[in-house]
């Protein structure tokens, strides 16, 4: 708590921030729409975005400007996805999320799109770390693979084999979608 608030003063007493506040706003609703594409609740997302904040103004002195400010925060929250996903949790805790996620989603979503939304979160769950943040940068943030390159320190070559590689897997997992609804 004492290192937030000496950030936030840090922040009132410099405009050093201003650059980094004004992109951090500008991509702020993009980050968070992909990080509930990693993560399985509204809130859960939202600690993400506001934890890449705060290690954006925590490393702002070693942003070297080799990439674009907004590639640079895309990394730091692509790692704190992953960060989080691998910090482990209760089974309890998860059956929570799933239910209450599964009663908002009928509430709002019609029973057929919720199953194929559904088996397709299920078969993005499948993929590997590498092959589910390259293929989520690709289909949902629309990056090029330049910059899916410099965001998780891969060659463009590496990337092109990942998206490759993921896309064969998620259709092998939703064949099985398509087999039932034949």
């Amino acid at each position: 708590m004492c290192m937030l608030i000496s950030l936030m003063c840090e922040i009132e007493s410099s405009n050093k921030f201003s650059l980094l506040r004004d992109e951090f706003e500008l991509i702020q609703k993009k980050l968070m729409s992909l990080s509930m594409r990693y993560q399985k609740s509204y809130w859960e997302a939202e600690e993400v975005v506001s934890d890449t904040y705060l290690q954006a103004m925590e490393k702002w002195s070693q942003f070297e400007g080799r990439s674009k400010l907004s590639t640079w925060l895309y990394k730091i929250c692509v790692n704190k996805n992953l960060e989080r996903l691998r910090r482990s949790r209760s089974t309890t805790e998860n059956l929570k999320i799933f239910a209450y996620n599964c009663l908002i989603n009928l509430r709002y979503k019609e029973a057929e799109f919720v199953s194929l939304r559904e088996d397709f979160r299920q078969a993005l769950e499948k993929l590997d770390e590498r092959e589910k943040s390259v293929f989520l940068l690709v289909v949902f943030e629309e990056f090029a693979h330049k910059e899916i390159a410099d965001i998780l320190d891969i060659s463009v070559s590496n990337v092109k084999v990942i998206l490759h590689r993921g896309r064969k897997k998620l259709m092998n997992f939703l064949s099985n979608y398509l087999e039932s609804r034949e």
